[in-house]
């Protein structure tokens, strides 16, 4: 079997950046009592777990980086206790810039740590500050230095769309991650439905952006930047150098097993997906009194199961068998995608590669609006 995956949310960040909408809190008072209940959960959810072998353990947020290294190491040590981790398992903390020093890079190697996802955002200190970072680019650069030179494998996060960006300077910190030791990179473009003070923003200065046509455009030359330094696009947001692809990325992909700790954690289990209370209060309530504090349990019957594996499967560079993605046409799809279907291979954003689909990279900046329709 696949080995599994394991999510723990650890949700305290210093400030909530206005693109934000992951679950977290500013308030670290209940932190001590947080990772406690950490431990607890993990205790109860091992049972689940049914013997079954991890090789990915991935601390989100939140801001794992602003827990203190003691603290994080006792907190992997307690998880490994219960869960039953390969020899070479990929641990990743994810960490903002700030937050990363040589004694803090040193001390998550020693605990375990095997690989940091690092918040860059932007080398330019005025794109940082227009949505609400707290590091610098210089802060960026260091951190960059600190984690290769503490042997520690590097995902690092930019982002299309902040206010005052620039295509150009853009660019320039595509290539500038391209030419540095960060092995996995992703580029996200801004989504407005989820940051409404920027939304608001660009309705009213909208000289300040790039326009949609720009973005795209953006984000197609930062593909090629990548690519031509030696990244593979492996999904729509993300690229890696060979042998660097983040692994517990590809289990959400691929639709590997994964559980979920923490307030607002997701898990697919057995094949049926629940979610954890985003409410920290009733999150530590719960755990105090010794039950899970899931909110949604549902079992996936084979259909929808099937639509999982072709959406996700979309958008990867692999793409999805043609034998599946036929006989879906064949026997779900309505008559309006059967007939979309080879428009959409005629205008180029899907092609055929051998025995699968895949969509181009034209076809990754309308991938919702293509996969929307499988819903």
């Amino acid at each position: 079997m696949t080995p599994a995956g394991l999510y723990v949310h650890v949700p305290y960040c210093v400030r909530r950046c206005s693109y934000c909408t992951f679950v977290l809190t500013t308030d670290f008072s209940s932190r001590d009592r947080y990772l406690e209940a950490l431990r607890r959960e993990a205790e109860l959810v091992a049972p689940e777990a049914g013997g079954a072998g991890f090789d990915s353990l991935y601390l989100g947020g939140g801001t794992p980086s602003t827990v203190p290294p003691n603290l994080l190491a006792a907190l992997l040590a307690d998880l490994r206790a219960a869960f039953e981790f390969e020899d070479g398992s990929e641990i990743t903390i994810e960490a903002n810039p700030d937050d990363v020093t040589d004694a803090a890079a040193a001390a998550w190697r020693e605990a375990g740590a095997t690989r940091v996802s690092l918040g860059v955002q932007s080398f330019r200190d005025e794109e940082l500050r227009a949505i609400d970072r707290i590091h610098t680019g210089e802060d960026a650069a260091r951190a960059i230095d600190r984690l290769a030179s503490a042997g520690l494998a590097m995902s690092a996060d930019l982002m299309i769309g902040i206010p005052g960006q620039e295509r150009g300077g853009l660019l320039a910190d595509v290539s500038r991650l391209a030419a540095g030791p960060a092995g996995h990179v992703s580029i996200y473009i801004l989504e407005l439905d989820k940051a409404k003070r920027i939304a608001e923003d660009r309705r009213l200065h909208p000289g300040r952006y790039l326009t949609d046509d720009a973005q795209a455009d953006a984000y197609l030359d930062a593909g090629r930047l990548l690519c031509d330094a030696g990244f593979r696009h492996d999904e729509v947001s993300n690229w890696s150098r060979p042998g660097s692809a983040a692994r517990h990325n590809a289990k959400y992909w691929r639709r590997v097993p994964t559980l979920g700790l923490g307030v607002g954690a997701h898990e697919l289990w057995d094949e049926r997906r629940r979610a954890n209370t985003a409410s920290l209060g009733a999150y530590l309530d719960a755990i105090a009194h010794g039950r899970r504090p899931t909110v949604a349990d549902r079992a996936i019957d084979d259909v929808e199961r099937e639509r999982e594996e072709i959406l996700l499967a979309a958008r990867t560079r692999e793409g999805i068998p043609a034998e599946r993605i036929e006989s879906w046409l064949a026997e779900r799809g309505d008559a309006a995608l059967r007939e979309d279907w080879p428009r959409w291979i005629d205008a180029g954003l899907i092609e055929r590669r051998g025995e699968r689909y895949a969509l181009t990279e034209r076809g990754f900046l309308v991938s919702n609006e293509i996969l929307f329709r499988f819903v």
